[in-house]
């Protein structure tokens, strides 16, 4: 059905047949070059770039269903926990090689680069067939940075490791199990600590990020999006606190 598609909190998103179109910007012709690159190293699942028209970006458009939030039970699964990182895995394996020359970036990069971040890897920009992860969306933040940037950030939102569980989710007890399904999946050798360390930075930095975008796109609902986000770094902040007490 063409029209607006629901979400699109920082870019409206117009469904129009198979494709999509979105606004565009100064960074939009890198990640059209990245989506490409990432087409030959074998990634199909995410969006196809198919041109720049005026002010906006037109790709193709990913077969189904985007889950808003309260995110349904079935994204609570460890297999959706998996098979996200699995996912998040092969994307960051396969840009590995990219070049960076001429890159522009909407989101700045992050040290050590090792691959190309997607910056927003979260159940609400995945897509599902009958619960089975079929694909991924909405690389425009995307950018150089570390594995675990990315990792982390699926951790506070898929595990999840929020202030506040929702209703249908995972509580904080089964937290440190669920983070190491999703490192044995990844296959990473990151820590718990790891984890907890980075999701506080990269809250922190998200934080920042949507209380300029609620100037910048003039949006101030996205004030309240960033309280929540420094609310959870602090909750985090605690966790990593009393283990240390513990010791």
């Amino acid at each position: 059905m063409d029209g607006l598609l629901p979400g699109g909190n920082m870019n409206a998103v117009e469904r129009s047949g198979d494709t999509v179109l979105r606004n565009a910007g100064p960074w939009t012709p890198t990640v059209h070059r990245y989506l490409d690159y990432l087409a030959v190293a074998g990634v199909d699942w995410a969006p196809r770039p198919i041109g720049i028209e005026g002010a906006r970006e037109r790709l193709s458009f990913i077969e189904g269903d985007v889950p808003l939030y309260p995110l349904p039970d079935f994204v609570w699964t460890d297999a959706v926990l998996r098979e996200g990182a699995r996912r998040l895995r092969q994307l960051h394996d396969a840009s590995i090689g990219f070049g960076l020359d001429g890159a522009v970036w909407q989101s700045p990069a992050k040290v050590p680069a090792e691959v190309i971040c997607h910056n927003d890897f979260s159940p609400h920009n995945l897509a599902f067939v009958d619960g089975r992860l079929v694909g991924a969306i909405d690389f425009d933040m995307c950018s150089p940075g570390p594995r675990l940037w990315d990792l982390a950030y699926f951790a506070t939102r898929a595990v999840p490791l929020t202030s506040v569980t929702p209703h249908n989710a995972p509580g904080i007890e089964d937290a440190r199990r669920r983070v190491e399904v999703l490192l044995t999946a990844y296959g990473s050798d990151a820590t718990w600590s790891d984890v907890l360390r980075v999701a506080i930075i990269r809250l922190h930095d998200l934080a920042q990020m949507s209380r300029d975008k609620a100037v910048g796109l003039s949006k101030p609902q996205l004030k309240d999006d960033a309280a929540e986000y420094e609310r959870d770094a602090r909750f985090l902040r605690g966790l990593m606190d009393d283990e240390r007490q513990v010791r």
